[in-house]
């Protein structure tokens, strides 16, 4: 009876220390292969947000599995424990189903960068800089410093406007002229403020021209390209420019003009 009893403790004895060892071993084997992997991410120059997201959830399950070793090395059927936790990680998954879409959204938007923080972006009406790109929501900070919170899901299922994908930028403007203006001498006077103009390119070049001829006035297209940092500046200084060439010139601006025609019928009693 004795020498059962010290054979079944000197055995499971031996069973705790195997555990012990699997335990220690298995977590430092963890932190060493997450160690590795984040270094070889870093490497890649994938985006730290990515790095970290999947390190904790390598780092979760890796652990997970340790620890469920371990308690089969104690003799502990594992099966049902198993089973437990695929329910409930079902469970967890079906009840975060709109986030995990989000996270989903984040880590393609994180993965093919259609933009990235410090970028011009607009969305529904709104225009402002990137200030984070998180993995469920992406930070934009408006010019009038509004703090726009956009959630992922939305940023990849519509379509957005990135104003510093490119290098460069084309600024558009359109002028209208009263008819009786030289159009020939404001293009002259306009080329030449283009032309000398240290943010205006000269490849593309630069275009000034009759867009359209309209009842009462002379519509004139201006395209001007400029490096992206320089766009909002060259654009302030063209328009200030045109306006010293309308009072240089003496041009007139198109007035609206309303025809109103008065109908009176005769009434008779």
């Amino acid at each position: 009876m004795l020498d059962r009893l010290i054979e079944k403790y000197a055995g499971f004895g031996m069973s705790v220390i195997e555990a012990t060892i699997i335990f220690i071993v298995g977590w430092y084997a963890v932190k060493i292969i997450l160690h590795i992997l984040s270094k070889m991410m870093r490497r890649s120059q994938i985006d730290a947000i990515i790095e970290n997201f999947v390190i904790s959830i390598l780092n979760i399950g890796l652990k997970i599995i340790v620890i469920i070793t371990v308690i089969a090395q104690l003799g502990v059927p594992t099966t049902s424990l198993v089973a437990v936790l695929t329910t409930a990680g079902a469970a967890i998954a079906l009840g975060l189903q709109d986030s995990m879409k989000g996270i989903a959204s984040g880590i393609t938007i994180l993965f093919s960068k259609p933009f990235i923080k410090g970028d011009i972006i607009e969305i529904d009406g709104y225009v402002g800089t990137v200030q984070e790109i998180q993995l469920l929501y992406t930070i934009v900070m408006t010019f009038d410093n509004k703090m726009v919170v956009i959630p992922n899901n939305d940023l990849v299922s519509s379509s957005f406007v990135n104003y510093s994908h490119e290098d460069i930028r084309r600024v558009t403007m359109t002028v209208e002229l009263h008819p009786d203006s030289d159009v020939q001498k404001f293009k002259s006077a306009l080329m030449k403020v283009i032309d000398q103009h240290p943010y205006a390119l000269k490849e593309p070049a630069p275009v000034v021209k009759i867009g359209e001829y309209k009842e009462r006035s002379v519509s004139m297209q201006i395209w001007v390209w400029s490096k992206n940092e320089y766009f909002y500046d060259l654009n302030d200084d063209l328009w200030v420019a045109v306006r010293d060439i309308f009072k240089e010139q003496n041009i007139k601006i198109p007035s609206q003009q309303i025809d109103v025609h008065i109908q009176q019928n005769d009434i008779k009693s």
